[in-house]
């Protein structure tokens, strides 16, 4: 990990629509002093590809109307095709409470749903980093 990395967050959504905790979460990272990309709705496969060329540490999936247990398996499946380990995925939004055990059980920790302080996300985002598994 290089000295003073800065940490490089790809934010994207299932859906174009309840953009408003997007943003917030979003405004909340940069001021924490994280490098926050806005991918906006993308599907998985688009995910992946602009991870990579984003070169970042996190996608933090934001998940409204969608079904995570497959969208989120999904994406993580795409990441080990390519051999891509060194990408955390973080979710939030409406997860049903359960569908977290399936999520946790495939390598999900990071699950924020809506009333999750910023400083919380920002907080566990840090913490992942600097343990360095990732970057």
């Amino acid at each position: 990990m290089e000295l003073n990395k800065k940490i490089r967050v790809l934010l994207v959504s299932d859906s174009p629509g309840h953009a408003t905790g997007y943003y917030v979460v979003g405004k909340g990272l940069r001021e924490a002093g994280i490098e926050v990309i806005l991918g906006g709705f993308q599907i998985p496969p688009q995910i992946v590809k602009s991870a990579v060329q984003e070169d970042v540490d996190f996608i933090g999936y934001r998940i409204m109307d969608g079904a995570p247990e497959i969208l989120v398996p999904r994406l993580v499946e795409l990441l080990k095709e390519r051999s891509i380990r060194d990408i955390q995925i973080i979710v939030g939004g409406i997860i049903p409470p359960p569908i977290v055990p399936t999520l946790k059980g495939i390598g999900i920790e990071g699950i924020f749903t809506p009333g999750t302080k910023i400083s919380d996300i920002v907080d566990y985002v840090r913490s992942h980093f600097d343990a360095g598994t990732s970057g």
